[in-house]
């Protein structure tokens, strides 16, 4: 009996240390503090991501808490010109948060990838299905439900379903429902066909009544050593019978140092949530700020690169949109030149923007940035220096108006030591609201340590300038922000 407890004891002592010996987990901790003028008083905030990450063989479970205390609205633009109960009002909107932001159990293996929890999910470039947590913009799309990917030579296929939460401020914790089948097919080498459908129901109401929005699509892609070629072609339907159409085409071609592209879109009726149209220029942007980018809008882009030798490179980048009557346009076009020394190298870039809004909001804007920037090392420490001086120039309602934004930016790294600095002013007055006044100057600056191999530091101090900012289509007003952010970031 003592024998064979003896060995019962030892055969599960070897099984737990195998299954421990195969179970591996890490995860990141990141703990932010901000110290900010919010023009009526200093304001603290703190928040705290946990991230836990389980690999046991072909199994993988994921975890994220997140913790705001309380949530800062980096958007809520807050200046002298309001009133007080406004700026209270805003204020008041930023509240403490906890929740678990993002969980799921996977399985892979060489044909099967499973997934069910909270995920992300996309089809081709993104066009008719992206959906995903923005950390730049704070809007999170993601799926809470199930993913299944087989994957075999010849064919792929992905089913997608789950809730999405609702973005109606009305339907708070309330959820639209989401799924989509996308199949692709590689009937011969380098050449694949595919062909997706999605069907979204939105909440339209707290009575659970919903509007559906049908979605199909098809792709081909195409690569070689000469050229690469790939093009997506969807139709939508909704619950008005409102038809959308959208197409994005792209073709780059290799010809010995040369290396061109050409991109095509064209979207009428195509942007909703789930969807994360490509902008087809370099600045990233829609037509215009007020515009929908799904609404109505068609364009171009060119590029073509030289690289002649390791030591040189030429990028050349223009783009056109325009609307279905030409009352909305866009122009842009970038350029660089970047040269590699023996131990230092030098990238000059020149990029202009125009937008035009004839339509409805009676706009025009330009803006013109030359930007030159010098990497070189110091006793074999990098350094980088990078200015610019851009010009703005606006007309709209109230009348018009132009100024200059000259930038500087060095950055320094020793060791486990890093610097940056930045300075920049504007001369000139704005009709803007998140532009500053005449002769304000911006200063800031940011250290980071490696404090232990796996422990970062990182504090900036000063005065950011906001602005615009836009990311495929969506842009915002960021505040500006003054005061005191911290991070510490640990990996385990």
């Amino acid at each position: 009996m003592m024998k064979r407890s003896l060995l019962i004891s030892l055969g599960i002592a070897f099984l737990i240390n195998s299954l421990l010996a195969d179970l591996n987990i890490s995860g990141v901790n990141e703990f932010k503090f901000i110290h900010s003028n919010r023009i009526l008083e200093y304001r603290s905030y703190f928040s705290d991501k946990m991230q836990l990450q389980a690999q046991f063989n072909n199994f993988r479970a994921y975890i994220k808490y997140d913790f705001y205390r309380p949530h800062f609205n980096k958007f809520a633009l807050i200046n002298d010109n309001m009133s007080n109960s406004t700026i209270e009002t805003l204020l008041a909107s930023e509240k403490n948060e906890n929740y678990f932001d993002d969980y799921y159990l996977q399985y892979e293996s060489d044909y099967w990838f499973v997934q069910a929890g909270k995920y992300e999910a996309v089809i081709g470039s993104g066009m008719v299905l992206h959906n995903f947590y923005d950390v730049d913009f704070e809007l999170d799309s993601r799926l809470i439900g199930g993913y299944l990917n087989p994957v075999f030579d010849k064919w792929q296929l992905q089913l997608f379903g789950g809730l999405l939460e609702s973005d109606d401020p009305m339907l708070q914790d309330k959820f639209d429902q989401l799924g989509a089948i996308d199949l692709d097919l590689n009937l011969i080498d380098n050449l694949t066909f595919g062909g997706s459908f999605i069907l979204h129901k939105e909440l339209i109401n707290t009575s659970e009544e919903y509007k559906n929005r049908y979605v199909f699509a098809g792709k081909i892609n195409y690569y070689s050593s000469i050229f690469d070629f790939n093009t997506e072609i969807a139709t939508s339907d909704d619950y008005n019978n409102v038809q959308g159409s959208a197409i994005f085409t792209n073709l780059t071609t290799y010809l010995g140092k040369f290396t061109l592209a050409g991109t095509y879109k064209k979207y009428r009726n195509f942007n909703v949530r789930i969807s994360d149209l490509p902008m087809v220029n370099h600045a990233g942007q829609q037509l215009e700020h007020s515009w929908d980018p799904g609404k109505d809008e068609e364009g171009l882009m060119s590029e073509i690169r030289f690289l002649p030798d390791y030591d040189n490179e030429f990028i050349i980048n223009y783009a056109e949109g325009w609307s279905s009557n030409y009352n909305v346009r866009l122009s842009n076009l970038y350029t660089e030149f970047k040269h590699n020394f023996e131990d230092w190298s030098l990238k000059t870039e020149f990029e202009t923007l125009e937008q035009l809004n004839k339509e409805d909001s009676k706009h025009w804007y330009k803006e013109i940035t030359p930007a030159i920037t010098l990497d070189f090392l110091i006793y074999n420490n990098p350094v980088l220096i990078k200015t610019e001086y851009q010009y703005k120039k606006e007309d709209n309602f109230a009348g018009v108006q132009s100024h200059y934004e000259p930038r500087f930016q060095s950055d320094l790294a020793y060791r486990d030591i890093s610097l940056s600095f930045t300075l920049e002013s504007q001369i000139g007055e704005s009709l803007a609201t998140e532009d500053g006044d005449n002769g304000e100057f911006w200063i800031g600056g940011e250290f980071a340590v490696e404090v232990f191999t796996n422990t970062d530091i990182r504090i900036f101090y000063g005065k950011e300038k906001g602005g615009i900012v836009c990311r495929n289509g969506i842009c915002k007003n960021q505040a500006e922000f003054e005061g005191l952010r911290a991070r510490i970031t640990t990996s385990f």
